[in-house]
Parts: C-alpha cells; sequence; structure tokens
C-alpha cells in the first residue's frame, strides 16, 4: 500500500446511513488509498451524520464537512454544487497537509468499489499523459451485464476521476446540473481526451437516476436535458432510447420532464460551450455514431 497517494475524493451524503457502512469498507481497502477524502453531509436526518462522525474518528485521511447551503433540492444544480464544493476543499486540504495532487475525484455514496479500482485508474492516466478524465464503468446488483447507455468516451459521474491538471483547466467540477457530462465535454474542448474503463466495474447499487424512483429520476433527467439545450430531435431519440429497457415508461417521463420545462420556460445553462454542443453538434456526432464510425456503447 502506498503511503503519500497521489488523488482525492469526495462525497455527498444525504441520508444514506444504509449504504455508509459498505462504502466506507470499500474505500479502506483500496490498495492505492487517497491522500485525502472528504465526506459533504448535506444536513442529513437519518443518523447519517452521527454515524460518520464515529466512523472517521481518529482516521486522518477522512474528513467530515457540512454542506455550505441547504438543500432546495437534493439533486440538480444543488447537488453539483456540493460536489464542486467538496471536492475544492479536498483538494485543499491535501496540499495542506503536503500531499503531491495530481488527481482528484469524485465517489457517490451508491457505489460500492473493487479494491483494486483506484489503483487500476491510476495506473492508467500514468501510462496516458492526455488522459484527462476517466472512470469504472457501473454495473447494478443483480444485473448480468453494465448498466446501458454508457459511451466508451464518457466517464461516469458516480466514479469520475481527474487529472488535477484537467480539472483546473476546466474550472473545476460544473456546478450546475449535468455537471460530469459538460466536465467530459470541456475536457476534450482542452485538449484532453476521457474513458470510461470498461474492464474496471463498480457496483451501482441503485440505477442511476432513481434515487426518488424510476418516474421522477426520468422527469428530472428530461429536465436536465432542457437545461443543457438538447436539440429537440435527440430528446425524442432519447426517449424512445429509454423505452427499451425496462420499465419501458421511464421514456415518456423523459419526455415529460423535458416537456414540462419547456412549457414552464425554466432556466437555461448560458454557457456557450454547452449551448454550441448540446443544440448543434451532438447530432452530428450522433448521426456518425448511429452510421457505424462514431463512438460505441457499452452494454
Amino acid at each position: 500500500m502506498q503511503t503519500a497517494p497521489p488523488y482525492v475524493l469526495a462525497t455527498p451524503v444525504r441520508n444514506e446511513r444504509e449504504l455508509l457502512s459498505g462504502l466506507l469498507d470499500c474505500v479502506k481497502q483500496q490498495r492505492v488509498p487517497p491522500a485525502c477524502w472528504v465526506i459533504v453531509d448535506d444536513h442529513s436526518d437519518d443518523g447519517s451524520r452521527q454515524w460518520l462522525e464515529d466512523q472517521v474518528r481518529g482516521v486522518d485521511w477522512i474528513v467530515l464537512l457540512t454542506a455550505p447551503e441547504d438543500p432546495d433540492e437534493y439533486l440538480g444544480g444543488h447537488i453539483a454544487r456540493i460536489k464542486s464544493w467538496g471536492l475544492e476543499q479536498a483538494v485543499a486540504l491535501a496540499r495542506q497537509r503536503g500531499a503531491d495532487v495530481r488527481y482528484c475525484g469524485i465517489l457517490d455514496a451508491d457505489v460500492l468499489l473493487p479494491e483494486d479500482h483506484y489503483s487500476r485508474l491510476l495506473a492508467r492516466f500514468e501510462r496516458d499523459p492526455c488522459l484527462g478524465v476517466a472512470s469504472s464503468v457501473l454495473r447494478v446488483p443483480g444485473a448480468s451485464a453494465v448498466e446501458a447507455w454508457q459511451r466508451s468516451d464518457r466517464p461516469r459521474g458516480p466514479t469520475q476521476l481527474f487529472r488535477l491538471s484537467c480539472w483546473e483547466a476546466i474550472g473545476g467540477l460544473p456546478k450546475f446540473q449535468g455537471y460530469d457530462a459538460v466536465a467530459n465535454l470541456k475536457a476534450k474542448n482542452r485538449g484532453f481526451t476521457t474513458m470510461l474503463m470498461t474492464d474496471v466495474v463498480a457496483l451501482h447499487r441503485r440505477e442511476t437516476s432513481t434515487r426518488e424512483g424510476h418516474a421522477r429520476g426520468f422527469r428530472r433527467r428530461g429536465g436536465y436535458a432542457y437545461f443543457l439545450h438538447l436539440n429537440p430531435v435527440l430528446v425524442l431519440v432519447r426517449s424512445a432510447a429509454y423505452c427499451i429497457d425496462t420499465p419501458h415508461g421511464k421514456g415518456l417521463e423523459f419526455l415529460r420532464g423535458w416537456l414540462a420545462a419547456a412549457l414552464s420556460r425554466s432556466p437555461r445553462c448560458a454557457d456557450p460551450e454547452v449551448v454550441q454542443h448540446y443544440r448543434y453538434a451532438r447530432i452530428w456526432e450522433v448521426a456518425i455514431a448511429a452510421l457505424g464510425r462514431g463512438i460505441r456503447f457499452v452494454r
């Protein structure tokens, strides 16, 4: 086990008491543990905070902090800001302690990792100096394959790991909904490559966007798509694609969320880099992929 690991992690936690024991165990068992792991308690009221205080007492590389804002909602812009803030704190704390931080990442509370998770991701970074963002691929419990619709050039938010120079070049983790996808986009636009490491599999203990059930989760996804200016043609394509997997109604919920945001004229992302990609460039990217010459999906 290395004594001066070059990476830090941040994990937001809100009412995740039943998941925390497994989460702490898998991070403590990493062959290469983080120099600093900041757990941000987002005003939990299920005993998570008290349990964490007992567990991290005396473990100097795990730091428990309180979210700097009240949770208006757990997902969306709020959680993006909490993750971004937690990562900033982790980098700063590790540097204050003299660590040579070269990588930083997000680890969601509903994920379990193999013990060689970070050693393998870091080894890939070390072999490829152009790699800016990477993650493991995700599988849900009981599934025979990994989660559907994971693209090989899009690291997943729950285990997204950044080269520090890339994280700094994109201005840190974006502080708005869709932050993980936008971080990948900004990294590519600055000359870095991005990679979903399909040979490193993490267990996602609930399907993406289902913390509050499939219906509400996929309506939120639809709202995020509107916020990011996703081309309406791609909204329809994505809605149809979601209907392929069970429960089949989640595609309709995605479309419902997009329509609700559009009809109510909800605020939209003002970042021109995001607008250009999601409104215009993305449709050509998908068309090329559909012709068999683009990025492959991992299922």
